[in-house]
């Protein structure tokens, strides 16, 4: 009997034989970003973002919009302005509100405004001081430029102040604020004169205490040499109590270390509030500063939402680690109404790298396509895979060596969609950093230490370069600003601990790494939950 094909298959293979077979998995997503809408990010206080609205952006308010409305009206846009992120309104209106308001009320006012402009993440800081100081309105400047030295780098935020204070001597924070700040700067603990380092130099952590010694000495070098430096050996914890008060004994009124997290809990019951403990434990009456604590998750999500990102890939190794930041990323992300992400998993071990994309991308689908129509065409076709191209950003958790072999399958896919990668792509030793073009156009988070290494040869040694740059500049740092010269990242002290906020940078064209210069974004409003 002669074998048939129905109708409906002829003329599938009539229209395919016209044109090379481009097979579709799944159709393309599309994401209308409206430019009316401004998006408002709510943050809890550790930094994991947990809601978004959109709202409709005023236009900024004119004078005269401002004296015809009364105390309940004020008060009223005031907190419609607060809820939409649009901070030159919110400052304009409680100006207008403060200048009829009693002293004490204007305290509050001034405290009103400050509160909402400084609460925020150090990224989104840097966005808001940028966004005002480029307003037309001279008061909604002033508020800015005070942010940019409060919240700016510690290192000159005295120098600062005091030219603030003579160039914004109208500024109405000048009643209130500014005093108070003041006289808070008069009560902080002076800079300390005889600092005690306390490592364990034997056993298996000699290497990095060694590396941290290192860092704290080339610190001290880079500085005025006017403190004195002292080291003590804790390897032995049952004489680690003994050390700590041998240090005080000798005159240490500052103590770097230790760096174990069992040293920690022995010196919690004895120790004093000047300590920065090398590590983070879940409770400590003094300060603490962990080799890893950056929020990478936080500061990932921020920058993504910032350029209006909505559907995201992720790439991950099955590791421990890496999953678990792949998963935490994949929930934060899809915290947000209308936002998806899509996480791929792959063997840590004997990894099939390309396979891996191609299952992100939906490749196997396209193929079973393309098997099903070659069978009922009976024709060998021209195929090449047509993928899934709706991802605004593609994230992969992983080292630079496989980052390597995935960024060519991008270019063979025909995949246009932006990479980012972790800090596990910063370099461990920035005095070797070597271009690699595999990874040109890839986005990461890095440590400072990478574009100013000065001399130091690993991150652990940065590492013992940012405590004694805490050590020195603690008092700075307890009145909001943070340490722009940090080499592990950016420095900033927060409820008893040390954060880093990491940098972004790219492998330009020719494979070096560059830092990346950050566009000014639409504001996203970043506060915390009630």
């Amino acid at each position: 009997m002669k074998n048939t094909m129905p109708f409906y298959l002829v003329q599938s293979a009539t229209i395919i034989s016209l044109f090379a077979l481009t097979a579709c998995s799944t159709a393309p997503i599309s994401h209308k970003k409206s430019p009316t809408t401004q998006p408002t990010v709510q943050q809890e206080s550790s930094g994991n973002e947990v809601e978004i609205a959109k709202s409709i952006t005023p236009p900024p308010l004119k004078p005269e919009d401002l004296v015809t409305l009364s105390d309940i009206e004020l008060e009223l846009q005031i907190n419609q302005a607060h809820q939409q992120g649009h901070l030159p309104n919110f400052i304009l209106l409680n100006h207008q509100l403060w200048q009829n308001a009693s002293n004490s009320e204007q305290a509050q006012i001034e405290q009103r405004i400050w509160n909402r402009l400084s609460q925020q993440p150090l990224e989104e800081i840097k966005r808001t001081i940028q966004r005002l100081k480029q307003d037309r309105s001279p008061s909604v400047r002033q508020w800015g430029e005070l942010l940019s030295i409060l919240k700016g780098p510690a290192e000159t935020l005295s120098t600062q102040l005091n030219h603030l204070m003579k160039s914004n001597s109208d500024a109405i924070y000048m009643h209130h604020l500014l005093p108070g700040i003041q006289m808070q700067m008069a009560n902080v603990s002076p800079p300390p004169q005889h600092i005690a380092v306390l490592l364990p130099f034997d056993g298996k952590y000699e290497h990095i205490s060694s590396q941290i010694k290192s860092g704290i000495m080339k610190a001290y070098m880079a500085s005025s040499q006017t403190i004195q430096l002292r080291f003590y050996n804790t390897s032995n914890l049952d004489k680690l109590e003994e050390t700590y008060l041998q240090a005080k004994r000798e005159g240490a009124d500052f103590i770097i270390g230790p760096l174990r997290k069992e040293a920690i809990d022995h010196l919690i019951t004895i120790a004093d509030e000047n300590v920065l403990a090398l590590n983070k434990i879940d409770y400590a009456p003094f300060l603490q500063f962990s080799y890893k604590s950056a929020n990478e998750v936080a500061q990932l999500v921020a920058h993504l939402k910032a350029k209006n990102y909505q559907n995201i890939g992720i790439l991950s190794n099955n590791s421990r680690q890496d999953l678990k930041m792949a998963q935490t990323i994949k929930q934060a992300w899809n915290q947000f109404p209308g936002h998806s992400t899509l996480l791929s998993t792959y063997p840590n071990k004997s990894p099939k790298l390309r396979k891996a994309l191609g299952d992100l991308i939906n490749e196997a689908n396209s193929k079973e396509r393309y098997n099903t129509l070659r069978w009922a065409t009976g024709q060998k076709l021209h195929f090449f895979p047509r993928t899934r191209q709706d991802f605004d950003a593609i994230i992969i958790i992983d080292d630079s060596a496989r980052m390597a072999v995935f960024k060519p399958q991008f270019a063979f896919f025909n995949l246009k969609t932006p990479i980012y990668g972790t800090s596990q792509l910063s370099p461990k030793k920035p005095q070797r950093i070597q271009r690699n073009r595999d990874l040109s156009g890839v986005t990461f988070l890095a440590h400072p230490v990478i574009f100013q290494p000065e001399n130091l040869t690993s991150n652990f040694e940065a590492f013992g370069w940012d405590s004694f740059q805490v050590a020195t500049q603690l008092d700075n740092l307890r009145l909001g600003g943070y340490l722009a010269q940090g080499k592990t990242g950016e420095l900033t002290l927060n409820d008893q601990l040390i954060q880093q906020n990491l940098v972004w940078a790219i492998y330009n064209k020719k494979g070096h790494i560059t830092p990346l210069k950050v566009e000014f974004l639409p504001p996203i409003h970043l506060s915390k939950q009630p």
